[in-house]
């Protein structure tokens, strides 16, 4: 009877503690069904580097009971911050690579109240890489951000070194190269007219894509040493997956600007910000910056985790930090280098006066069959991808306007040819008297009206006289019409350029400089030749010093 008293004890006492174990099961199901009445969808656009990453902080998120079902999809920082400029309801929470796209994104008109200040949830500075075989040639030298400029010294040391960076228009990291470079050499008037020239002359040393950068690494043989620019965590992913062609990365001694990646909390509603916090919560946990740390993320007070090493080709130790410009001035140079490497689309507007019948001094030519020569070899040069189109102006051409539309504007391959083709008929038909100023205005609203979008638009005019139209708009008004008219976010620059004792040099500068354009007066068919063909490959003036020496 004992034992079987016993035995009823036990039985007792287990059950007691199943049922208690059941409770307590019961109690927290109940409690997580509370916390979790709200169960929204989150959905987190990031930088393309982050996304692997995010998906791991947010599968953790969920094992740890998270309410929100969180959904990682990445897109390019530049893609993100225009398609929000036009949509409002792109995602929940977006984290870019840097700052700037969120000041992009408001500047093209993203909702501010919707756009706040991002915290920033991971670091990494921009440095530069090179291969082993390169790396060797400069182990008795501190790495310098002056390693990219053209110098006899770079020269010396790497004769075959060429630099490479993404585009700056389109990826933070080339933009804050160009920061850095800048900042380096400020009190260096000899370099820094090399670095202005590298800038103005961009094209030739940006790559599209973050593969077409580390593919320079991955195929460089004799040939070259390559120095490109890129994030530190863009280096040690691609040695993650490159084991027998590394990249070396280098820590310039002048210190470097790193991308912050702002978590930014784009939702209006009200459960949806309250899980967009808890999941930045569990994104800066210590769990989550480990996890960052383990994908060659530095964490926001520039932490390194134990994979930032050797093998991926980087340092645990972190750069020295050199400040980044003002908002303002970052933002303002990201749109200067989106002009800069924007394609073209050019309408040119050709002087066809009386006077354009006149023989060129120590020619056989008349300055209407040298000025097509020169446009139509300009226009060979353009890009592939440019537009082009052919106006001309004198008095009285089309009616009782002073301009005609002899080819619309369009693509090289279409429309090139017909404006060479027509070039070829002008020195025929020469007449009248220079009605510059309303052919002036009438081109640029044309091409203020059929703008593309991600293309520079620009109106290039010859003209060999000043306005000789009395009927037409006057030099006052047309100067405040394009005051009034002129778009800084959608920008049509105006670019004069003179020839002779008859173009007057200072109306020409003022006709310009309302829309950052450039005016210059050539002496000879020769400067005028060089003139037209320095304005189709720069298109734009970034350098403010550099316009200026060229106005006159």
């Amino acid at each position: 009877m004992v034992a079987n008293a016993r035995r009823r004890a036990v039985t007792a006492v287990a059950l007691g503690a199943v049922l208690l174990v059941a409770l307590a099961g019961a109690s927290y199901a109940l409690i997580t069904r509370s916390a979790c009445a709200e169960r929204p969808e989150l959905r987190v656009m990031a930088s393309p580097d982050l996304g692997p990453a995010l998906v791991r902080i947010a599968r953790q998120y969920t094992q740890d009971g998270g309410c929100a079902a969180v959904q990682v999809s990445t897109r390019s920082s530049a893609e993100a911050a225009d398609e929000l400029g036009v949509r409002k309801d792109v995602a929940d929470v977006w984290i870019p690579e840097a700052s700037v796209w969120t000041d992009l994104a408001r500047v093209e008109g993203a909702d501010r109240t919707s756009l706040p200040p991002g915290t920033s949830i991971a670091r990494s500075p921009v440095i530069m890489a090179v291969t082993q075989e390169t790396a060797t040639k400069l182990d008795a030298h501190e790495p310098s951000w002056t390693l990219l400029v053209p110098t006899a010294k770079t020269k010396k040391r790497l004769p075959k070194a060429f630099t490479t960076l993404l585009s700056p228009g389109r990826f933070a990291s080339g933009l804050a190269a160009l920061n850095v470079l800048n900042t380096v050499v400020a009190d260096r008037p000899d370099m820094l007219k090399i670095v202005q020239g590298i800038t103005v002359n961009l094209r030739r040393s940006v790559v599209p894509t973050e593969d077409a950068l580390f593919a320079l690494v991955d195929k460089a043989s004799g040939g070259g040493d390559p120095v490109i620019v890129a994030s530190e965590q863009s280096i040690w992913r691609y040695n993650a997956a490159h084991v027998d062609r590394r990249a070396v990365g280098l820590y310039p001694t002048e210190g470097t600007i790193a991308l912050d990646y702002p978590y930014v909390s784009m939702s209006k509603d009200p459960a949806k910000r309250r899980a967009a916090e808890a999941f930045r919560r569990s994104v800066t946990s210590a769990p989550g910056r480990a996890l960052l740390q383990a994908a060659g993320f530095r964490d926001p007070s520039g932490a390194a985790g134990p994979a930032m090493d050797s093998k991926h080709g980087v340092r645990m130790q972190p750069p020295k930090d050199i400040p980044s410009p003002d908002t303002r001035t970052t933002l303002r140079g990201l749109l200067s280098m989106r002009l800069l490497l924007a394609d073209t689309r050019a309408l040119l507007l050709l002087d066809v006066s009386g006077s354009m019948a006149e023989k060129v001094p120590g020619s056989k030519d008349t300055r209407m069959r040298a000025t097509a020569e020169f446009a139509e070899e300009g226009v060979r040069t353009l890009p592939k991808g440019s537009d082009v189109g052919l106006w001309v102006f004198s008095t009285e051409l089309d009616g009782d306007k002073d301009y005609k539309e002899v080819v619309p504007v369009g693509p090289m391959d279409e429309r090139g040819p017909e404006v060479i083709k027509e070039l070829g008929k002008l020195p025929g038909h020469t007449k009248g008297d220079t009605g510059l100023y309303d052919s002036v205005l009438a081109a640029f609203r044309s091409a203020s009206q059929h703008q593309v979008k991600g293309m520079l638009s620009s109106v290039v005019v010859f003209t060999d006289g000043g306005n000789d139209d009395p009927h037409g708009i006057s030099l006052s008004n047309l100067l405040a019409t394009l005051q009034k008219e002129f778009d800084p976010a959608r920008p049509v620059t105006i670019t004069l350029i003179g020839y002779g004792q008859g173009a007057d040099a200072k109306e020409l500068r003022q006709i310009a400089g309302v829309t950052n354009g450039v005016a210059m007066v050539a002496q000879t068919f020769d400067q005028a030749r060089q003139i037209f063909m320095q304005v189709i490959a720069n298109r734009v003036c970034v350098v403010r010093e550099r316009c200026a020496s060229q106005q006159g």
